[in-house]
């Protein structure tokens, strides 16, 4: 009887070995993933027990992240499966923030990049079901060393903190008189604090005087030219034909404060004033920078695909706006990193980038 229990005791230890020694799977044959899936923001990942870097979302409820299973083949202009389940479907905006914006004005994620197409900017605002927005352009315009812009090549001069050309000068542009008024503005959504287009055609149509200063130098440029204001009417992208009805010479446009304040976060109840000379001089911006952020990954990405950009939190400074406050102080925008969105005035001896905006 002991003989027989040794005997049955080694059938089943082998029949245990035999088991163990089966072919363990792997993590992609588990359905794991090193990517990061942006559906898991809300639900959290899973990570494979045999290798963590290993990944993949858990509760993914596809209803509940808005797909749907009904058949939308017929009217949807494009479907994105549910990555949990892809049975389950929904309709892509035609604009998101955060896509790429096309020189033919189509709009994509960066993971579907189109590389058969010209990327011209990134999507930061939408309305009307994505159907308009605005776009920023992939970085900031330079000029040569006279401070003159050439369009045929915008992000190739030597000097990439060019003189503001609007010191001093006070178009008939609705302005604000305070910084307690232009918070009041952004938050009201006011039409004039959000009117960059209409800003630059008012600003590359006034006629400057007191030219004292001789062609080529820096106060020429300040004082006799709307130098960036002209700039960005005349920018086009590089690989786009000067004529392109859509992202061609004469659509794009010097951003306004409240457009420069939504490229942060549209969340425009965080603006407060400092109290800092007169209550005027510096607004602070307490919200997240959550759109900055967006199109940052999205420069960033393009930008691993050769594609030339320059992140916003890059830029070491100001980005110029062509809103004014005080009557002859423009606005600047902080979107770089750790500077908090603030909005600051600057005058004759600020130098400042600039970027330019499209409205689709």
């Amino acid at each position: 009887m002991r003989y027989l229990m040794f005997l049955l005791g080694l059938m089943f230890a082998n029949v245990a070995n035999a088991i163990d020694c089966e072919k363990v799977p792997t993590c992609e044959e588990l359905g794991y993933s090193r990517d990061d899936d942006p559906y898991c923001a809300d639900n959290g990942y899973m990570y494979c027990p045999l290798d963590h870097s290993y990944k993949k979302c858990v509760n993914m409820d596809c209803a509940k992240l808005g797909f749907t299973e009904d058949d939308k083949t017929s009217w949807c202009g494009k479907i994105v499966k549910c990555k949990g389940n892809q049975k389950f479907t929904a309709c892509k905006a035609l604009c998101e923030i955060g896509d790429v914006y096309y020189a033919d004005g189509t709009c994509g994620y960066v993971q579907d990049y189109d590389n058969t197409k010209t990327p011209v900017g990134i999507v930061f605002y939408t309305y009307d079901e994505g159907r308009h927005g605005k776009v920023i352009s992939l970085h900031h315009l330079t000029f040569d060393e006279n401070n003159t812009f050439h369009p045929e090549n915008p992000f190739g001069q030597s000097n990439k903190d060019p003189y503001f050309g609007l010191a001093g000068i006070t178009p008939q542009i609705e302005g604000f008189a305070s910084a307690q008024e232009l918070i009041t503005a952004l938050q009201k959504h006011e039409a004039y604090a959000f009117a960059g287009l209409e800003n630059t055609d008012i600003l590359i149509n006034t006629k400057l005087e007191n030219c004292t200063y001789p062609k080529g130098s820096l106060n020429y440029n300040k004082f006799c030219q709307a130098t960036m204001a002209l700039a960005a009417h005349n920018f086009y992208p590089p690989q786009v034909d000067s004529a392109n009805p859509i992202t061609g010479q004469g659509r794009w446009y010097m951003p306004s404060v409240g457009e420069l304040v939504l490229l942060w976060n549209s969340d425009m109840s965080k603006l407060k004033s400092n109290g800092v000379a007169g209550d005027w001089w510096t607004i602070k911006n307490t919200a997240t920078p959550d759109i900055r952020d967006k199109v940052d990954e999205t420069l960033q990405a393009l930008k691993d695909k050769n594609v030339q950009t320059n992140l916003l939190a890059e830029e070491g400074n100001f980005l110029w706006s062509s809103s004014y406050l005080d009557g002859n102080r423009y606005l600047a925008v902080h979107l770089c990193k750790n500077c908090g969105g603030d909005i600051a005035m600057d005058g004759a001896s600020g130098t400042k980038p600039m970027r330019a905006m499209l409205a689709f």
